[in-house]
């Protein structure tokens, strides 16, 4: 829920962000015999603030998802185990195997979304800039794009998975 509740505010302030993108270009002047977009500075300011503010939420949204990733997988093996101690009396052989399937198929869905999430946050680190900050260099685009499509495929992926 928390996670959600970043990609909301991610998505108001991006949609801010774009929306001053289109408001930056007032009109046009002429520089040197060619038109050129004049910008209004105000607009360009609040542009780059909703630009930051956004990246910082979408940060946020990407940590809280990885997190509840990995409480739900700890728990998926909290339960196998419970599983097999409570099957020991209780369940038939048939029982057990259909319960431990179900823990297997959740369990895989949330590594997947773990991979996502963990491509996602490469990509959202480069965007922040904290590769730069920290390290001094900013990670390759060839190296964002490469998570960008690792997690799109992932994504796509785990679609046809579920619609299958």
């Amino acid at each position: 829920m928390t996670s959600r509740a970043f990609y909301l505010m991610y998505w108001l302030f991006d949609n801010l962000y774009i929306l001053t993108k289109i408001m930056n270009v007032t009109g046009h002047q002429m520089v040197n015999g060619q038109k050129v977009p004049t910008r209004n500075k105000y607009v360009q300011m609040w542009s780059k603030i909703f630009w930051k503010i956004s990246r910082t939420w979408w940060l946020g949204g990407i940590i809280m998802f990885l997190i509840y990733c990995l409480k739900t997988l700890r728990k998926t093996y909290t339960d196998e185990s419970d599983l097999k101690v409570a099957a020991l009396n209780r369940m038939t052989v048939k029982e057990l195997k259909e319960n431990l399937g179900v823990i297997c198929r959740l369990r895989n869905d949330y590594w997947l979304n773990f991979l996502r999430a963990l491509s996602d946050l490469m990509v959202c680190l480069n965007e922040n800039g904290l590769p730069k900050n920290v390290l001094g260099i900013r990670l390759n685009r060839g190296v964002e794009g490469f998570f960008g499509m690792t997690s799109s495929f992932i994504y796509i992926t785990s679609l046809i998975n579920y619609k299958s």
